[in-house]
């Protein structure tokens, strides 16, 4: 049943699309059975005239049957294009939801997901799923109506000796059907092995210097390698299921052959058919045979998909994050005309709804206002800029942004509001334009530069051989930590937000780039409100207010 509901709905993904989609899978099936029952009925043809006599009708049928030949060809060519088409359009438009999925899950879901599982799920689950559209469902469906095409015209010449074969065919679809929840199983350990193994390997090469220098790495190495032996050792299982499905075929496929001669020669001396129909039987029955022995192999390989299919569809209806925490209807409240750019009045949160992180928290900052939060590790002070960004709803009290109650404005806005600098800023793997530009895509090169100056920037970015066009490198590694610290002011600035939130922006810096740093701050006191999350007393030195915050 489960398996059922994953097929329908994996058809649904497809829209209205589908029916052109099946169409296309039916007249391909149709067209392909056909052109070999032509020749079928003209080697029936030929054994009637060559037994009768009757010579002067070869030519005439001959013409017609290869006419009609011609045609299933060319119908069948027409419906393969179709079938490519929309095999192709349906992956890549479930491709693109499932990365609009990931660009719109809340950002908790990140906290609780390792990356590397994230990137299984598009590697791995998302390309098995596609096999379904791709080749899967038509290997499945195309034997079975091709069979159901050939039996019309084998029942119609000697339904004797058709129902001996289609009965030791049913036996061997039975035998094949076995590995049916054995498959299933074997595709979805290979799926939970490669979204682990994608895991450990993420975090091997982003952790490439702790792997090197401490014991524990060896151990993070070992456990991907334990993995990728069980990997090994399921992918040979899963080898062995599709083997016994071959090794069965041919044994079958010897036995029907078997059962053909036996059963053929005994209807024709009894007259229950002719020589000629025997002939044409014989012709269409290595097909027909063929064709069954796919739907029995073919099966378990779609049921293994459909097991892919599951994980993609549950990434999919994870809880995106929504317009607005806390209402659907947002309402056209007028912000109010005040001096207060940040008023945080007794607001609790609580991640797991039973341990308190702030429990009637409130603060008060001012337009144009430079604030330095400070306290002890765990009393808040990360999650407070959580909460400022939209990443979580707060449980009780008011947070208002220029005047404006943040229940009643959409995350979309709310973000429009702030620039955000975290300690460890993300630079992509881009030249240092690109990464400024983040902030702003539309913005000039001029305003590019303009940011990069006032985040005291533009000196050493001009100091590379290319400039502005010299590549971050993955994850900003071509750059020191300063550097990609101002280069992430820069985009802060550029984004044109009237509130800079920085969280720990100099703690991981040495005093040098600290200093750099913090001029790029004094460049923007008085013209933006900037919220430091600091515990380096040079930067906190450099506030107009501090607030310290308990645990």
């Amino acid at each position: 049943m489960e398996n059922y509901k994953l097929f329908v709905r994996s058809m649904r993904m497809m829209g209205k699309k589908k029916y052109l989609y099946l169409g296309a899978i039916f007249v391909m099936s149709v067209t392909f059975a056909m052109f070999s029952i032509m020749g079928s009925l003209l080697m029936k043809s030929v054994v009637d005239i060559a037994q009768t006599g009757a010579y002067q009708k070869l030519a005439v049928t001959i013409a017609v049957i290869v006419a009609a030949g011609v045609a299933s060809l060319l119908i069948y060519r027409v419906a393969t294009i179709r079938y490519n088409v929309e095999a192709k359009r349906v992956f890549g438009a479930i491709s693109e939801e499932v990365l609009e999925a990931e660009m719109s899950l809340p950002y908790q879901y990140y906290e609780k997901h390792h990356s590397g599982e994230i990137v299984s799920k598009i590697s791995y689950d998302l390309t098995k799923m596609g096999d379904i559209y791709g080749s899967r469902l038509r290997r499945v469906v195309m034997p079975f109506i091709e069979v159901v095409s050939f039996l019309i015209p084998m029942f119609i010449l000697s339904w004797q000796l058709t129902l001996c074969l289609v009965a030791v065919n049913a036996v061997m679809m039975g035998v094949e059907l076995l590995l049916l929840n054995p498959m299933h199983k074997v595709s979805r350990e290979l799926s939970e092995i490669n979204a682990g193994m994608a895991s450990r390997l993420s975090d091997l090469l982003q952790g490439m210097e702790q792997v090197r220098m401490y014991a524990g790495g060896r151990q993070t190495v070992s456990r991907f390698q334990e993995g990728n032996h069980k990997f090994g050792k399921k992918s040979n299982r899963k080898m062995l299921y599709t083997a016994c499905l071959e090794c069965s075929g041919k044994g079958f496929e010897l036995l029907c052959s078997l059962v053909f001669l036996v059963t053929g020669i005994f209807f024709v001396e009894k007259g229950y058919t002719s020589l000629g129909a025997l002939t044409a039987v014989y012709t269409m029955y290595g097909a027909f045979s063929f064709q069954f022995l796919q739907m029995g192999k073919y099966i378990p390989e779609l049921v293994g998909c459909l097991a892919n299919a599951k994980h993609i569809f549950d990434f999919l209806d994870e809880v995106r994050e929504p317009q607005n925490w806390y209402t659907d209807d947002l309402s056209e409240e007028r912000c109010t005309e005040e001096e207060t750019a940040v008023n945080i009045d007794s607001v609790s949160f609580s991640y797991d709804g039973e341990n308190s992180v702030l429990k009637g928290f409130s603060l008060e900052v001012k337009k144009g206002e430079c604030l330095a939060i400070t306290g002890a590790s765990g009393c808040g002070k990360t999650t407070l800029s959580k909460l400022l960004l939209g990443f979580y709803p707060i449980d009780g009290g008011t947070v208002r942004i220029n005047g404006r109650d943040i229940r009643n404005c959409s995350l979309a806005e709310l973000r429009r509001q702030i620039a955000y600098v975290p300690q460890e800023p993300y630079l992509f793997n881009g030249s240092i334009e690109e990464n400024i530009r983040m902030g702003n895509p539309e913005a000039s090169k001029e305003e590019v530069i303009k940011a990069a100056r006032q985040a005291n920037a533009h000196e050493f970015i001009m100091g590379f051989e290319e400039g502005y066009n010299t590549n971050a490198g993955e994850r900003g590694n071509n750059l020191s930590g300063g550097q990609r610290q101002r280069i992430a002011i820069a985009r802060a600035i550029l984004k044109e937000a009237p509130i800079i939130l920085m969280d720990e922006a100099t703690s991981a810096l040495d005093n040098e780039s600290e200093h750099l740093v913090n001029e790029a701050l004094k460049n923007l006191q008085g013209r933006k409100t900037i919220l430091m999350i600091a515990h380096r007393p040079s930067t906190i030195r450099l506030a107009d207010r501090v607030c310290c915050m308990d645990v």
